[in-house]
């Protein structure tokens, strides 16, 4: 027996990010793998309590920066709930207008990677086309296309911009067309079948053992999701249909994005609906004046003293487009949070690697962990 311990990463195609896979192998057999993190850590969380609350939202786009929106509206709920702030209706449905198309980005972004990764060229192109005109729909309220600073404590910093309702619901139409073209690119090949099927497989008992979520806990059949599960914002007042697989293998989680993308579209369509009908406000009237002035004069000596407001603790789960992701956050009074903490899905989707890649062949490798879908940004933090 001839085994041997190579290295896939750090730098290397199959990684789509900064984190090393070490593989033992036996021939062209994976005896072994070692999954090796660490290499992209930059202290966001320390650095959080740093910062007055809103300032922190800068470092929620760079979290994950294919998912920015959804880890801008993680810390914004845990943020509202330790500083006991209510936040206007309208700015529910922006919230969740927001986060689903960032969800479909996410996933379209997942998409052109991982079919290339199985030698797949023109789904790629078609894939990051139709990003692209997602981050262009971001832009024109957001004035970014990655890094928003859009979310706010108390609501979102500005409300859409005229015809942007209608513009939204061109590209929704666009997409849904889009996506019956993406199934047969990838589902009438050969090449596909022959890479995705059977590979991988990560049965409902592993996925509970380690804690994985998700489109990879859904593709085993489980039926889970944070939005049904345990609404927020304004999710419980949309409807969507939770998609299940059965098959647990890297097929299963190609057809699970692919109908999560159709269902975020539906929600979307209903926030739209919505928006058009209930014009308001999209910040909270009264906010304190520490969000933006944390030190106030006191009487005629020209001191500054710190204010003392009152003390709260925030929890907050979303299901963000690569699981479940979590923060708790910590309000002392001051100006700053004095704890914040985040959970990555993606953290505990890799740690439990030796189950879906062991037994499988060298080459199977790209595909398995292309469908897990890193962002490695949010697993560092």
């Amino acid at each position: 027996m001839s085994e041997m311990w190579i290295n896939m990463g750090p730098q290397h195609p199959m990684t789509h990010g900064l984190w090393n896979l070490r593989v033992k192998i036996d021939g062209e057999i994976v005896v072994d793998v070692d999954a090796e993190m660490g290499y992209l850590h930059r202290g966001i969380e320390k650095i959080s309590e740093d910062r007055h609350y809103n300032e922190v939202i800068t470092l929620m786009d760079r979290c994950c920066y294919v998912a920015g929106m959804a880890w801008e509206h993680l810390y914004i709920l845990a943020a509202e709930e330790a500083l006991h702030v209510t936040v206007p209706e309208r700015a529910l449905y922006i919230r969740v207008m927001s986060e689903e198309f960032q969800r479909v980005a996410s996933h379209l972004m997942w998409y052109a990677a991982f079919v290339q990764d199985i030698g797949l060229l023109t789904p790629f192109l078609y894939g990051m086309r139709d990003r692209d005109l997602i981050l262009d729909l971001f832009q024109s309220y957001t004035g970014g296309r990655m890094t928003y600073e859009y979310m706010r404590v108390g609501g979102v910093r500005n409300d859409m911009p005229p015809g942007f309702t209608d513009r939204a619901r061109k590209l929704c139409t666009w997409l849904i067309d889009r996506f019956k073209e993406y199934d047969t690119l990838c589902l009438a090949s050969t090449i596909f079948h022959k890479r995705c099927d059977n590979i991988g497989v990560l049965k409902a008992a592993a996925c509970r053992k380690h804690g994985v979520t998700g489109p990879m806990l859904r593709s085993a059949g489980v039926k889970a999701d944070i939005r049904k599960d345990r609404p927020y914002a304004a999710y419980d007042r949309v409807e969507f249909d939770v998609p299940v697989q059965q098959d647990a293998d890297v097929t299963a989680r190609y057809l699970i994005r692919m109908e999560e993308m159709r269902q975020s579209i539906r929600i979307i369509r209903q926030t739209l609906d919505w928006l058009d009908a209930h014009p308001g406000p999209v910040i909270a009237p009264q906010l304190p004046r520490w969000l933006g002035a944390p030190y106030a004069p006191i009487g005629n000596e020209g001191y500054l003293l710190k204010r003392n407001y009152p003390h709260g603790l925030g929890f907050s789960a979303i299901e963000e487009p690569h699981g479940e992701a979590l923060a708790y956050l910590v309000n002392d009074g001051g100006e700053h949070p004095y704890r914040v903490k985040f959970k990555s899905p993606v953290f505990a989707n890799i740690s439990a690697v030796r189950e879906y890649v062991v037994g499988y062949h060298v080459a199977d490798i790209p595909p398995i962990m292309g469908s897990v879908d890193i962002c490695v940004g949010e697993v560092d933090r």
